[in-house]
């Protein structure tokens, strides 16, 4: 949130010329982008029986954190076919993080 409220704040300023303008424009569609396939993927993820997780995701990598008292490996296999579904985050750039 404060990274789109910066750009949007950046991309008022009159004196910033049009080809940063652009680029911050590109900046924010990413950001908005990435914030709406963490949303998905937490949905999905929630949908399978997880009531808390939280899903962090870049061009390079997902990392979710998700409250369980222990998983098992298929459960670690549906949550990583949601993220390749998703995204095109290869499978060795996917982290699960359980916390009790």
């Amino acid at each position: 949130d404060e990274s789109v409220e910066t750009l949007k704040n950046m991309m008022q300023d009159a004196q910033i010329d049009a080809d940063l303008k652009a680029e911050m424009a590109l900046k924010a569609t990413e950001v908005a982008k990435s914030i709406e396939t963490e949303g998905k993927i937490e949905n999905l993820i929630k949908a399978k029986g997880f009531d808390d997780c939280m899903v962090y995701y870049d061009t390079e990598g997902v990392d979710v954190v998700v409250k369980t008292d222990g998983l098992e490996a298929a459960q670690v296999a549906q949550m990583k076919d949601i993220i390749l579904k998703e995204t095109s985050i290869p499978v060795e750039n996917i982290s699960i993080v359980e916390i009790n």
